[in-house]
């Protein structure tokens, strides 16, 4: 097979991967705030709790796996493509375990959460972490990963429907059986995707040595670096400049992306009544924010190849701002057409940018590997480090705003209305439902605005323009 087949064939591969990840994380991230909120009535003491040890183990698996990805020999870790074949089982698995309830017990739907999200996130990260450096791995070469760029996110596409085909299946979760039936078929749809990529997508170092040291697949090892530990690798990753910028940035990307992950839905029920928007419009609503975003990439991928992914990620972060005090001054409560038209573009923005994500860190990476004269890019490395900063946002920003919201009423409210899936009928106290909706309003606002001033300052610190810097400094 010639180079251009193998690229080919390498993208399909990646691409089946990112469909598979995406179908689980899209409608993951989406449902399990609502489920464990609306349906299973968690204490706020027990989201918080969980929330706590989600964010402490984020911080001790990320690097732990990251490390011994790069620099241990066991079998599940020989390559990337074995990471993905062995854990994809487990990871469709993690996400069925929120869907169904363990018992109305609030001991036990606490604990449910607990592991549900530990349990999510340990394979989440195992195959996310393999993803990433399936990224960076799979060619150095800057053109390639803008065309790997596109190519995820046509695949995302479809992935992105999982949330759409979840909302009509379950009519917004009111029909909570269909819901539960639905999500097995696409963690079984999820992972023979993911299988797939498992046994066939290779990286530029595994062609390399099936072709000049004769080896067969099964035969292939990722070279270890082995003579560093975990400390050593660590800081020197963390001293780099564009890595601090970068990861304060992505810390305050996937605090904003979280939020509207999790809260998008809760909040829009309780702005927009049902007279105004419908049910079934709002369900093909939410369904087609994950779907907007992609095509938001796929459109300026051809764009970075004129301007630097450094130019139009700050693009974004000036979006943020400038948007969020318009629609602030402008009072889009009262405008619900006008409040789903900037909450669908300000998702768009945030997902659209983070999916852009892979290009700086692979170039960190690249950096690092010419810097310390490796032969092998400590990818896993720097994208686990990334993690360790980064995840706690993930934690974090449902735990403010849960605590923002209960101030202002909303457990209240939950107890004191019979039916959650039916949020108009509400015997809520008047003047108490208009501050929490007030402050609703308020947190869709102003939080891209002060998330947004913080990214423009931090991403000004971040020194790699573009890819020929490296390819020069290689040369």
């Amino acid at each position: 097979m010639g180079t251009v087949g193998i690229q080919r064939k390498q993208i399909l591969t990646y691409c089946s991967l990112t469909a598979g990840f995406g179908l689980l994380n899209s409608a993951y991230n989406f449902y399990y705030v609502k489920v464990f909120l609306n349906f299973y009535h968690i204490q706020e003491f027990w989201f918080q709790l969980s929330q706590v040890l989600f964010l402490v183990w984020n911080a001790i698996n990320d690097p732990l796996l990251a490390y011994y990805s790069d620099n241990k020999n066991f079998k599940i870790l020989r390559t990337r493509r074995n990471i993905i074949l062995y854990s994809a089982p487990f990871f469709s698995l993690s996400f069925l375990i929120p869907w169904f309830p363990w018992s109305t017990n609030p001991v036990i739907v606490g604990l449910h959460l607990i592991f549900a999200l530990c349990f999510w996130d340990t394979l989440f990260t195992f195959i996310g972490l393999a993803e990433c450096c399936l990224f960076t791995e799979i060619s150095q070469d800057s053109e390639m990963r803008i065309t790997l760029t596109r190519a995820s996110q046509i695949a995302s596409l479809f992935s992105s429907f999982s949330v759409m085909v979840l909302e009509h299946a379950s009519n917004g979760l009111q029909d909570f059986k269909s819901f539960q039936v639905t999500t097995v078929l696409i963690a079984i749809l999820s992972w023979f995707l993911m299988y797939y990529c498992g046994k066939n997508c290779h990286t530029q170092y595994d062609l390399q040595q099936m072709q000049h040291g004769e080896k067969s697949p099964d035969e292939v090892c990722h070279e270890r670096t082995g003579q560093e530990s975990y400390w050593q690798q660590t800081w020197q990753i963390v001293r780099d400049i564009n890595f601090i910028s970068f990861v304060v940035t992505n810390f305050f990307q996937e605090f904003h992306q979280t939020f509207l992950y999790n809260f998008m839905a809760i909040i829009c029920d309780q702005l927009i009544s049902a007279d105004e928007i419908s049910q079934t419009a709002r369900s093909t609503f939410y369904g087609s924010v994950p779907f907007a975003s992609k095509i938001l990439v796929i459109s300026i991928a051809p764009i970075l190849r004129h301007f630097s992914y450094k130019k139009v990620i700050r693009a974004n972060f000036i979006w943020k701002i400038s948007g969020g005090l318009v629609m602030y001054y402008v009072n889009g409560n009262g405008h619900p057409w006008v409040l789903i038209g900037f909450l669908l573009i300000d998702d768009c923005f945030a997902n659209g940018t983070f999916s852009l994500f892979n290009l700086p860190l692979s170039d960190i990476a690249d950096a690092n590997m010419v810097k310390y004269n490796r032969k092998h890019p400590i990818s896993s490395m720097v994208f686990g480090t990334n993690a360790l900063f980064v995840k706690p946002a993930i934690s974090l920003s449902p735990m403010l705003v849960v605590a923002i919201l209960n101030k202002y009423g909303y457990n209240q409210m939950k107890k004191s209305t019979g039916d959650m899936t039916n949020p108009s009928v509400n015997p809520f106290n008047s003047a108490e439902l208009e501050d929490l909706k007030g402050v609703m309003f308020s947190l869709v606002c102003l939080y891209p605005v002060v998330l947004g001033t913080i990214q423009l300052l931090s991403w000004s610190f971040y020194r790699i323009s573009n890819k020929v810097e490296l390819e020069v400094k290689t040369a």
